[in-house]
């Protein structure tokens, strides 16, 4: 027979193990779920689902007012604004990391390119400031 000591810290092992096993599960799903949900097919077959989700409820609705041409254009124009902007923010994402990090690699470059540029005074002008 086990004394009971010995039992008890067996079974809080048990216990401590499987916490540890489902939180790393836990966070494995977690990082794959992101990276699933973050792919730009998943994000377009969203944007899909959700036109055509939206086409059928409004299918359904009985008509409502007219609205104009040029109101239609302006909102076909936003939406276009808004797609060209989301691919913007991926592409800066995907590349940069994060807008403040390309702002940062900008500003590097700028930076560079200031000390390098040549003065329109010539050596006079590197001359001057040295001393």
């Amino acid at each position: 027979m086990i004394p009971p000591d010995q039992e008890i810290y067996q079974v809080e092992q048990r216990i401590a193990d499987r916490r540890h096993r489902v939180e790393a599960a836990a966070r494995t799903a977690g990082r794959q779920a992101l990276r699933t949900l973050g792919s730009p097919w998943v994000l377009a077959g969203a944007a899909v689902l959700g036109f055509i989700a939206a086409g059928g409820v409004r299918r359904k609705q009985e008509h409502g007012p007219a609205v104009s041409r040029e109101t239609k254009e302006k909102a076909k124009g936003g939406v276009l604004a808004s797609l060209l902007m989301a691919g913007a923010t991926w592409l800066i994402k995907a590349q940069f990391g994060s807008p403040v990090a390309m702002a940062q690699y900008f500003l590097a470059k700028i930076r560079k390119e200031d000390h390098t540029r040549p003065s329109p005074l010539g050596d006079r002008a590197r001359a001057t400031t040295r001393s």
